[in-house]
C-alpha cells in the first residue's frame, strides 16, 4: 500500500488562535500528504523545570533568552539519550516526514537543539510569526524561514541566511470576511446593538478590569464584547458589568467563540497579539493596540508606522481613540491599509507551499 509523504508540525503550549491545527487542516485538505501535529506536553521536560520549559508557561517575551539558550548548545553534539531533543529526534525517526514544521518560537529552538545534537538531516522550515525581526541570531542557516514581510526578510538575510531560504509569505490566520448585509444579520443574531460594538482582547495583568469599567462608563454609546480567556476572570467581568446594570455586554470564555464575535464587532481593542491583529486587518476592523513588553512594543511600533494600527500609550486613551474611530474617514484609512497588507497572505498558499517541497 503506498504511504503518503508526512509533514511533521511541532508546537506548543504559546501557540496561538489554533494555527497548528488550521495547517494541518489545509495540508490534508490538498489530499498528498498527511500530517502529524506534535505539542511540547509530548515533547518537553516532563517536570517543567528547566529555563526553557518555565518560559512557555510565564508566555512572556522570552524570545531572546531562547536564542542564548540555543547558542549553548554544541552543534557536534550527537548521540542524545534522553530529553527534550530524544523525543524529538525519535519523532522524526518514527515518522520519517518529508519535513518538520515549527510554529511557535519555542517548538522552533526545541526542534534546532535537537537536530544539533542528534544530528537528523529532515529540513526544518519555521512560520516566523513577527512583524519585526529582533537583533537576535537565528544560528541554522539550514532552515527554512516562512515570514511576514520583506523587512524580516532582509534581516535574516543580513545575518546569513540565504535568500532563497527565506519566504514571504504572510501569516497562516485565516479568517472569513463577509458582506456588511452579512454582518449586520450576524450582529442580530448574536444579540449585538447596531450601534458600535468593540472588540476587547486583554487579560488580569493587561488591566483588562479597568479597560472594561471605562469602556462601560460611555453607556449605550459602546457595547462591549470581552474575551476574558477563563472562568475565573469571566465572573469578575460579570460583577462589575452587574455593578454598571449593563446590557451591551457579552463576556467570552472560549477560544472557538471568538472568531465569530471578531467578526461581528466594529472596532478591536488588543493587546499585542498577532493573531487578533492579523484577522482584523482581514476583516476590515481598526485595531487600537495597548500595553505590552519590549518585543511587543516593537512590533506595534513598526504596524504605527505603517499606518496599520493606532497605539494607547494609557488606558484613558484608547476611549479617545475609539471615538476618533467613530469620526467619518478615520476608521475607513485603516481598514483599507490593513486589507491591503494582508490581502496575498493565504494559509492555502502556505499550505501549497509547504507540499511541493521536495527534499534532497
Amino acid at each position: 500500500m503506498h504511504r503518503k509523504p508526512i509533514i511533521l508540525i511541532l508546537t506548543s503550549r504559546d501557540e496561538r488562535a489554533g494555527l497548528s491545527k488550521n495547517l494541518a487542516d489545509s495540508i490534508k485538505k490538498i489530499g498528498t500528504h498527511n500530517v502529524v501535529v506534535i505539542s511540547d506536553d509530548k515533547y518537553s521536560s516532563r517536570q517543567k523545570t528547566s529555563r526553557l520549559d518555565r518560559l512557555v508557561q510565564m508566555q512572556e517575551d522570552y524570545q531572546q533568552i531562547l536564542v542564548e539558550k540555543s547558542r549553548k548548545i554544541k552543534s557536534g553534539k550527537k548521540g542524545v539519550k534522553s530529553g527534550r531533543a530524544f523525543r524529538i529526534s525519535n519523532a522524526v525517526k518514527r515518522y520519517r516526514p518529508e519535513l518538520v514544521l515549527a510554529v511557535t518560537p519555542y517548538a522552533y529552538f526545541a526542534l534546532t537543539e535537537a537536530k544539533r545534537k542528534a544530528g537528523f538531516s529532515t529540513a526544518i522550515f519555521y512560520v516566523m510569526p513577527y512583524f519585526v525581526l529582533d537583533k537576535q541570531s537565528y544560528g541554522d542557516v539550514d532552515s527554512t524561514f516562512i515570514v511576514e514581510n520583506q523587512d524580516v526578510k532582509s534581516a535574516l538575510v543580513a545575518q546569513g541566511v540565504p535568500s532563497r531560504k527565506v519566504m514571504t509569505m504572510g501569516l497562516p490566520y485565516d479568517i472569513e470576511k463577509k458582506t456588511p448585509l452579512e454582518v449586520a444579520a450576524l450582529k442580530q443574531e448574536l444579540g449585538l446593538p447596531k450601534t458600535m460594538s468593540v472588540f476587547l482582547n486583554a487579560t488580569k495583568k493587561d488591566g483588562v478590569e479597568e479597560l472594561f469599567r471605562l469602556l462601560l462608563d460611555q453607556g449605550g454609546v459602546i457595547n462591549t464584547v470581552v474575551y476574558a480567556g477563563d472562568n475565573k476572570m469571566g465572573g469578575e467581568l460579570r460583577l462589575i458589568a452587574d455593578e454598571y446594570n449593563a446590557n451591551n455586554v457579552v463576556i467570552l470564555q472560549r477560544e472557538e467563540q471568538v472568531d465569530e464575535y471578531l467578526t461581528a464587532c466594529d472596532t478591536v481593542i488588543t493587546k499585542y497579539d498577532i493573531s487578533t491583529i492579523y484577522k482584523a486587518f482581514k476583516l476590515g476592523k481598526p485595531v487600537i493596540t495597548f500595553g505590552g513588553t519590549a518585543h511587543a512594543n516593537r512590533e506595534i511600533d513598526y504596524l504605527v508606522s505603517h499606518g496599520l494600527v493606532m497605539h494607547a500609550r494609557e488606558n484613558l486613551e484608547i476611549v479617545g481613540l475609539t471615538y476618533r474611530l467613530i469620526e467619518t474617514g478615520v476608521a475607513a484609512t485603516y481598514v483599507r491599509a490593513g486589507e491591503k497588507w494582508v490581502e496575498n497572505a493565504s494559509i492555502d498558499n502556505i499550505a501549497n507551499y509547504l507540499v511541493s517541497y521536495i527534499g534532497y
